[in-house]
Order: structure tokens, then sequence, then C-alpha cells
């Protein structure tokens, strides 16, 4: 080995050992418990950014300083964030973007002018640093637009020993083979920054800022899972993944803090149901009920799901959201009281691909829709009405988004806790059920379409086709889609900037939220995805606080 070589070793073993340090002083700085047993295993995570960034180049003091610059800036966090007992998560992007084209992991940047690239590594530096500039005035202009903000002006940290505090990311960061399925919606892109593994630097950069414990993800492609969750397994995370059915190669990743959540219980939801036209489409869903690690007592429920694209079928939407309630109503029930059933606080997000205010909106935030009479949209029409009839009997999803066995299992301790779902976590069929169990689907005709009340227990009903869904629920959204001077809210752009994701909650607090852009703000930005945003989604983050249980 001669005398560079090993002062580039001696260089590169210096800054893992200064960045095992500086993570180290931040996290104690800010509380934090870092979930690494000793610097070596952070050496280990933070060693694949230094190598690409100094692999092959002449420039390695330049780089050296400039590394460094950036790892010096600390991290700004809100005063919820330096609450979480959980590890400081750097911006490593910066790094990255570096004129060596050699280096097989680093982004590289076509010159602007032909004539470079012939020229020396000088004008390769230059154009480089133009790229970089831009960069960083497109990054600071995102961040500017996108800054946690309290809801509440209280201040909700004072009593912390009272409560947790759970930080939700939700985001649809765009399968790669759905936008190589469809160039034409991204002819209009930087194609350089639309590959996968430019794309995941940017999402990993969002995702990880955001600091939340609890992080649901929409459009995670199969094939690139396992490389996805790498710097969430260092972290600490758990995880449940479902992918859409039949023929679909992407679906939901459900990610939680392993040190602060347990899980109890959770289903995966189909929506697709075999010979029903309101439920042929491959969409899925997660509901997970956890508990707060420290204090166990501590219960919810968080669901995400990614419902239908097309936008003439609300009714289709409507219909997959009462399959999805009705699991969110089973694993979030506690107990019934003389004011009616009590529930686990929820959280409630995803893509839904409906605007505020439509229909399906409507239903979820108010408890109750009227279908009947209404078109395929859920909007007022004199022609191909619905009728009284949406989802079949032979599920048993009542009308207000409940199981009927369950229902019956709960009221008069008779039946089973099973589910009629096809392909659920929790399936089973009549011919399974005890005499006791399925002596209530002998009153329920399942071959009608007609109005149907069947006596659950004395006093209650449940109701098929009646033309009307409710559900138990009291849920509000996090987001208002316009701020104080009326200007619309956009999550992502379909012809024009519009808000399909959301996040909505029940029996919780929220004080923070990270803020979205309007739609004037989003003229201004470069079409995404881009070299700042990984996605076609901007992603969404609330940070709750549920009281702890007294124990």
């Amino acid at each position: 080995m001669n005398a560079a070589s090993r002062l580039l070793r001696k260089i590169h073993m210096t800054c893992i050992e200064i960045s095992c340090k500086l993570f180290q002083f931040e996290a104690k700085s800010h509380n934090n418990i870092i979930p690494f047993s000793t610097p070596c295993m952070l050496g280990e995570i933070v060693k694949p950014v230094f190598l690409r960034n100094f692999c092959k180049s002449a420039l390695i003091f330049q780089r050296l300083i400039s590394t460094y610059s950036n790892l010096m800036k600390t991290v700004t966090n809100s005063p919820a964030q330096q609450t979480f007992n959980q590890a400081s998560m750097k911006s490593f992007l910066e790094t990255y973007y570096q004129p060596d084209n050699n280096c097989e992991t680093s982004l590289s940047f076509a010159s602007e002018n032909a004539a470079y690239e012939s020229n020396s590594q000088t004008v390769a530096l230059e154009t480089s640093i133009l790229f970089k500039d831009r960069y960083l005035a497109d990054r600071q202009r995102y961040k500017a637009i996108r800054q946690w903000k309290y809801i509440q002006k209280e201040n909700l940290i004072t009593n912390s020993k009272d409560y947790f505090i759970i930080r939700l990311l939700s985001f649809n960061i765009l399968a790669q083979y759905l936008l190589e399925s469809y160039p034409y919606l991204y002819k209009k892109h930087n194609q350089q920054a639309l590959p996968w593994k430019t794309r995941k630097q940017f999402l990993l950069q969002e995702i990880l800022e955001a600091q939340a414990n609890v992080i649901c993800l929409q459009e995670m492609q199969k094939e690139h899972l396992q490389e996805f969750l790498v710097p969430f397994k260092q972290l600490g995370y758990n995880f449940i993944y479902k992918k859409r059915t039949n023929d679909k190669n992407d679906g939901l990743l459900f990610l939680y803090r392993s040190d602060q959540f347990v899980l109890l219980e959770y289903s995966t939801v189909e929506f697709h149901q075999t010979n029903m036209d309101i439920l042929n489409r491959d969409n899925v869903a997660i509901v997970a009920k956890l508990a707060i690690k420290e204090n166990p007592e501590t219960q919810l429920v968080i669901a995400t799901t990614h419902l239908l694209y097309n936008p003439k079928r609300n009714d289709i939407r409507l219909g997959q959201t009462q399959l999805l309630l009705a699991e969110i109503e089973r694993i979030a029930f506690l107990e019934n009281t003389m004011t009616g059933a009590k529930y686990l606080p929820i959280i409630l997000t995803g893509d839904f691909n409906l605007e505020p205010y439509s229909g399906v909106y409507k239903f979820i935030t108010e408890g109750t829709f009227e279908y009947q009479g209404k078109g395929k949209d859920l909007k007022e029409t004199r022609f191909q009405s619905l009728s009284n009839f949406l989802i079949p009997p032979h599920l048993f999803v009542t009308d207000n988004c409940q199981h009927l066995n369950i229902l019956k299992k709960r009221l008069s301790e008779k039946g089973t806790t099973m589910v009629m779902l096809e392909n659920s976590n929790c399936v089973t069929s009549k011919e399974n059920l005890s005499a006791n169990a399925s002596s209530i689907y002998q009153n329920v005709n399942e071959n009608t379409t007609d109005l149907q009340i069947i006596e659950v227990t004395s006093g209650y009903c449940a109701k098929f086709s009646s033309g009307t869904l409710t559900h138990p629920f009291h849920f509000n959204s996090v987001y208002t889609h316009q701020n104080h001077r009326g200007e619309r809210e956009a999550t992502t752009n379909q012809g024009e900037w519009i808000t399909v994701d959301y996040i909505f909650y029940s029996n919780l607090e929220p004080f923070e939220k990270y803020r979205l852009p309007t739609t004037e703000e989003c003229t201004n930005l470069k079409s995404i995805p881009n070299f700042v945003v990984g996605s076609d989604h901007f992603c969404l983050g609330t940070t709750f606080r549920i009281p702890k249980a007294k124990l």
C-alpha cells in the first residue's frame, strides 16, 4: 500500500470515527437513545455514504470539507421532535452530488453544454457545482413550504410525562413499474430524476428526516421492498407489507418503531371479492392495533389504504371504504356501554383518490351517506342512479360497517369472531360455523337486493341494502384543505393540483402537521418527481399526543 493509499484510508477511517461521535453527541443532546449497541454498528451505516463520496476522485479534500460541513449542520427539530425516543436521522443526500461519473452509486448529471464533455475535470467540477446549487435552491424553496406547524397554540408538550407522542408520516412513493408503464404522464419531467436508484435517495431522505415513529407508504413495489427496508431495519423499525391482489406488483408498507410499540393484532384487507362488480378491484388495506411499549394499556389502531384511482367510480371507493371500516370496527372495539360502543383511538391514512368534500369524504367525516339515487360519482343525477343495494349481503357486512357475526358474538355471547370476507386474516365460511353462530345467517336472504332488517339481539337490528351507509366513528381530517387565505392545498397533480391523500383521526389530539403546499405554491415548484421530491405525491405528516393509561 503506497503513501497516498494509506493517507486516503486514514482519512476515511477518521471520517467514520468523527461521524459516530457526531451522531452520538446529537442524540445525547436531544435525549435520544441510539438503537445501536456499539459505534462500530453505526459506522457500518455511515460507511457506504463516505465510500460513495470519496471513491475514485482526486478532489478528496474538497469533498471532505463539503461532507463534514453538511454533517455539522444540525437538523432543525421542533419541540415535539425533541421528545421522541429515537435515533437521530441525519440528512445524507447532499454528499451524493459530485462530478465523479465513475462511481457507480453516485448521482451524476449530464452537462447542459455538450462541449463540456471533452473538457477537464475542472469543468466537471463547475458543472457539478452548478447542479448542486440548483438542487440546494430547489430544496430550500421546497423546505420553506414544507414546515412542521402547530395546529394549536397551546404548548401541549409541557405535560409530556402524561402523554405519549406519535408522529405519523403517510406517503404514496410511486411504484417504479407504474411510472414506467405510463411514461406519457412524466414526459415533461427531468428524465434523470425518474430512475428508481435516484428517486429512492430522495424518498428516503424526506421520510427519515421526518423522524416519524409510524410510517405508512403506498405503492411500495415488491421487488424494491428489501433494499428499501435496509435503513429502517437498522433504525429499529418493524414492518407489515401487503401486496395488491392478482397481477399488481405494488402494495402497502406499514412501519413502526419496535422500541416504542408492540403489535397486538393486525388485518390485511383485500377489497377484491369474487363475482362482485362493486368489489372487483385489486386494492388493499392494513389495519394494525398497537400498544405503547412503556405503557401497554395505552393502545390505538392505525389503518392505511390505497383506494381505486378511477375518478368516475366513487361508488366503488364507497364499497371499499365500507369493508375497511368494518375491519377497523372489529379491531378497534373495546366494550359496549350505556351510551353505545366504545373504541380505541384511530388513525386512518393513505391515498384515497378522492377530493375533499366528495361523497366518500363526507361519509368518512360525517358518519353517514345516502348513496341511493346518486350516480356512480356519488353526485346528484337523473340518469343511471344507484339503487338501495351496494355490497351483496352474503359478505354479512352491515350498512353500519360492522360484521354481523361479530355483532352477534358481542351482544349475545353467541357466534364467532371470524369474518366472512375472502382472503382476510380472519376468514371463515358458514359451513365451519357452530350451530349457534350460523343460526343468525338463516335470517339473511343472500339472494335479494331488497332492504333487510335483521334482529341481532333484543333491541338491536342490523340493516342490509338500505341505500344509506353509516359508521360509529367520529373522524376528523388533520388537514383543512385550504389555508387562512382560502388558497387550496394539494397533494398531487392529476391534470391540476388537487388533494387525494389524507390523515383522518378519532379520539386523538393532533397538535402539529407537516404543512402542505398550496396550488399557487405548487406552480412555482418543478414537476414532481424531481431532484427534491422523489414521488408524484407530497407526503403528509402529523404529530399526535395520546394520554398514557394509568397502570
